[in-house]
């Protein structure tokens, strides 16, 4: 289905999990994922170019209750939610349990360094192959199978589109924002029954009160546009 011309794939976390699995262990075959919330939607409903970049991601999930509110709305419920952190979750697993290798290509702008992010996976993820550097340092393009980028959006899927060509052997890329904060500790996670509910905008308000902005776009903008423009 689509949500203000961006592409959204109605897929279960069952599914995806398979496609991950697939993508990994067959021979080199590029993709590209992207974690869509409805500020990254939005941006993109302005920003044709960005949204043509998400439209070509190969696996487009639902992060975002938003999301799946107005799916549900427009008589075409999302099956399932997938948090970006979950999701980075799972793709460290497998690589820690299959021998795959994970480089993070981090901003300047990010709370967690390259070496506390290293730190902290490998803690979490025991024998994990994992390596992070800041986009401006020489990044080895040629040892990796899973490319997580943290620079938030559009930066992140701009750079995914622009340079995978150079990452040859690698398979799995997908823009990651913040989440390796929370492997970190730098920010902490909202609440199981948070998630449960669609209130991490609540939780990231308390911490962040700065962010008011763009938490109100996230829950009252978004969904009224989306609405509006499904008419």
């Amino acid at each position: 289905m689509k949500i203000l011309g961006v592409r959204v794939d109605n897929i279960s976390k069952n599914e995806i999990i398979k496609w991950v699995r697939n993508v990994l262990e067959n021979p080199p075959e590029q993709k590209f994922i992207a974690t869509l919330n409805p500020e990254i939607i939005l941006k993109a409903h302005c920003d044709k170019d960005y949204q043509r970049v998400l439209n070509s991601a190969d696996l487009n999930i639902c992060d975002g209750f938003g999301i799946k509110l107005v799916s549900f709305l427009k008589g075409n419920p999302i099956k399932e939610r997938q948090t970006g952190a979950d999701l980075a979750d799972f793709l460290l697993n497998e690589a820690a349990l299959g021998s795959k290798r994970a480089l993070v290509i981090v901003s300047r702008m990010s709370l967690s360094t390259p070496q506390e992010i290293e730190t902290a996976v490998a803690k979490k993820y025991p024998g994990i192959m994992i390596r992070a550097f800041y986009f401006s340092q020489n990044i080895p393009k040629n040892n990796a199978d899973i490319v997580f980028v943290n620079f938030g959006a559009p930066e992140q899927e701009l750079f995914i589109t622009k340079k995978r060509h150079e990452f040859v052997q690698s398979k799995i890329f997908i823009g990651v924002g913040g989440t390796f904060d929370f492997f970190t500790g730098k920010m902490k996670r909202a609440p199981k029954l948070f998630r449960a509910m669609g209130l991490e905008w609540a939780w990231r308000f308390l911490q962040e009160p700065k962010r008011v902005r763009r938490i109100f776009n996230a829950v009252a903008v978004f969904p009224l546009i989306a609405l509006i423009k499904s008419k």
